[in-house]
């Protein structure tokens, strides 16, 4: 079942979940529908399981700890650490017009962990890269950013 913020229902159909008696299961594409429209409007969201308390993110259609289907869409804090990142020196094509860029896994306030694009970290020499290494895990902050034509979740230093 699936509770919470424009849940989209399988006909694609955005409906206020928390008002429907028994909750709706999510299909995989009106989760990413939902996922990509709150984007749109400024906002992250994640999935919560309603048994174990675990997150997930970006958002499952199942709890990736327990494996149910009574999870809640909720927006996530956008606070995060950053555990380690690299430079993008060869990126794919669509993300050539970005190059140099940093990309990193962050471990979110809520739990999950998610690999990004990064901003604000040195990515070109490598001595400055290595002396930041010292310094993590770091805080950083998810802003939205349009890359190659879609919304992102990214991290800022």
């Amino acid at each position: 079942m699936c509770r919470g913020y424009q849940a989209f229902c399988d006909a694609g159909r955005a409906i206020d979940g928390a008002s429907r008696k028994g909750g709706f299961r999510m299909s995989g594409e009106s989760i990413v529908r939902t996922f990509y429209a709150a984007l749109g409007e400024g906002k992250i969201l994640g999935t919560k399981c309603g048994e174990c308390g675990s997150y997930s993110f970006p958002p499952k259609t199942a709890c990736t700890e327990c494996g149910s289907r009574d999870i809640e869409v909720v927006e996530m804090s956008g606070d995060g650490e950053l555990q380690f990142y690299s430079s993008g020196g060869l990126p794919p094509l669509r993300f050539a017009d970005y190059a140099p860029y940093a990309y990193g896994l962050v471990k979110l306030k809520e739990g999950p962990m998610w690999l990004t694009m990064i901003k604000g970290v040195e990515v070109v020499d490598h001595d400055k890269m290595e002396a930041f290494f010292t310094t993590l895990p770091v805080a950083v902050k998810a802003k939205i950013a349009e890359v190659a034509g879609t919304n992102i979740v990214t991290f800022e230093v």
